[in-house]
């Protein structure tokens, strides 16, 4: 049997449109609630709440690898609240960008606001089946890792230290005996 030597080659997540236009709509919806819910956010349509949308979603797609390098070293509350405030930063600056859309009375209305948004978000995104965690999570890391100090290639072989909480021991003992029975069986655990 010739000596075959396996390489790993990352993929890049698949661009879906049909995901994104999902997202959007639902996280206009859930801005649509905050400024029902919020007292001091008013949103005057449901084209203004598209518009606010789109313009923290552009305002997040900026921030978070400079968020995400701050909150590192930080607990996972201190990361949870950074990202709050940021967001209800981003509602009054969609306030001030969009005056005659949305209005923010104060920087607590915008807060109460981001967390309203940031629930109904992640409701409707499982509902809607488009809350996929993994994707985002490894675009952030790559734009972090080519903005450091590049990405490193390498066909060596390595070790992936995996923990899964509240995997079984059994199913994680048969994956592994399956992994060596047959090789390419490592390729359906991802």
């Amino acid at each position: 049997m010739a000596d075959r030597r396996d390489s790993w080659r990352p993929q890049k997540p698949p661009f879906r449109p049909l995901r994104i236009i999902a997202a959007w709509i639902a996280s206009a919806a859930a801005v649509y609630v905050a400024g029902w819910l919020s007292p001091g956010v008013d949103i005057d349509s449901t084209a203004s709440a598209f518009m606010a949308a789109a313009f923290i979603a552009i305002f997040n797609a900026i921030v978070p690898p400079v968020v995400a390098a701050l909150r590192l070293p930080f607990t996972l509350l201190v990361g949870f609240l950074l990202v709050l405030v940021v967001d209800a930063v981003a509602l009054m600056v969609a306030a001030d960008a969009l005056p005659d859309h949305i209005s923010v009375n104060s920087f607590g209305d915008a807060l109460v606001a981001a967390l309203v948004i940031a629930a109904v978000s992640i409701v409707l995104q499982v509902v809607m089946g488009t809350n996929d965690d993994d994707t985002y999570t490894l675009r952030v890391v790559r734009r972090i890792v080519r903005h450091q100090r590049g990405e490193a290639r390498t066909d060596a072989a390595g070790i992936v230290f995996l923990e899964i909480d509240g995997l079984a021991r059994p199913v994680l003992a048969r994956a592994m005996r399956d992994v060596r029975r047959d090789p390419a069986a490592r390729y359906m655990l991802w």
